[in-house]
C-alpha cells in the first residue's frame, strides 16, 4: 500500500508532495580531494564530507531541464546540527 493512500491525504491533499517539491538522496561519505563549498558556506578540502543530490522532478518551461537539481556537500557536525534544529 502506498504511503499516500492514508485517509488523511484525502482530507488534506496539500500534505502530499507535489512535482515541484525537492527529493533528496541519502548522505554518502566522500573524500574532498579539491576545495568544495558546503551548505553552511564553508570551504572544505582534504577531509571526509557527506554528499547528497537534490532532485526536482518538474521544472517550469522557462528554465532548462534540471535547472534546480544540484549536488550538496556538508560536514558531519553541520548535518547533526541541522537534524537537531529540525531542518533537513
Amino acid at each position: 500500500m502506498s504511503m499516500y493512500g492514508h485517509p488523511a491525504y484525502t482530507r488534506y491533499p496539500h500534505l502530499k508532495p507535489g512535482p515541484t517539491d525537492a527529493k533528496y538522496t541519502k548522505w554518502q561519505k566522500v573524500f574532498a580531494w579539491r576545495p568544495i563549498k558546503t551548505l553552511s558556506e564553508q570551504r572544505v578540502w582534504l577531509k571526509y564530507v557527506y554528499r547528497r543530490e537534490r532532485i526536482v522532478e518538474w521544472t517550469p518551461p522557462q528554465f532548462p531541464e534540471g535547472a534546480f537539481n544540484r549536488v550538496e556537500y556538508e560536514t558531519v557536525e553541520k548535518i547533526i546540527e541541522r537534524k537537531l534544529a529540525g531542518t533537513s
